[in-house]
């Protein structure tokens, strides 16, 4: 088992997808760090808070999760923004990362070369999950009971209920 173990997800809402990327990163890590994306948008594609989506991830994962923000730069490179996620990383005092975690190799690309990639397949839980379709009204059933807990105590926003 190694120190930390990474990934960067956007969890517009958490669903079982990244819930079984989380649990394999708690499989071969003592923590799991969570780099939330797009934590400075709010938009269709992103109507759930930073704040929000963290919350998603404690009430599934109570423990050995850290989360942190990551806002969009406007990186000009793949590489530029996975030097961005290290150093955040550094800056929030969290351990560095050992490997890092990806739905899928065009996710995985941003790190390579600077951390063993593990690529989860997302869709080994079933039907190909959306969070798209989620956001507009489909697929609960893909979502975890805790955050569909979570998300009716949400005040109303952009999204169709779950």
């Amino acid at each position: 088992m190694v120190d930390a173990a990474l990934a960067v997800v956007r969890l517009q809402p958490l669903h079982n997808g990244h819930k079984l990327l989380i649990e394999s990163m708690l499989n071969a890590a003592k923590t799991a760090l969570i780099g939330i994306g797009s934590a400075n948008k709010s938009d269709d594609r992103n109507p759930y808070s930073y704040e929000q989506r963290k919350e998603m991830v404690e009430a599934v994962f109570k423990e050995r999760v850290a989360v942190f923000a990551l806002d969009d730069i406007g990186a000009t490179s793949k590489r530029a923004w996975a030097e961005y996620v290290l150093k955040k990383i550094t800056l929030e005092g969290l351990p560095k990362p050992d490997l890092y975690f990806a739905g899928s190799q065009e996710d995985s690309s941003w790190f390579y070369n600077l951390l063993e990639v593990v690529i989860v397949d997302r869709f080994t839980v079933g039907k190909k999950i959306s969070a798209t379709a989620i956001r507009e009204g489909g697929m609960s059933d893909q979502i975890p009971p805790e955050v569909i807990k979570i998300i009716a105590s949400f005040p109303k926003t952009r999204t169709k209920s779950v």
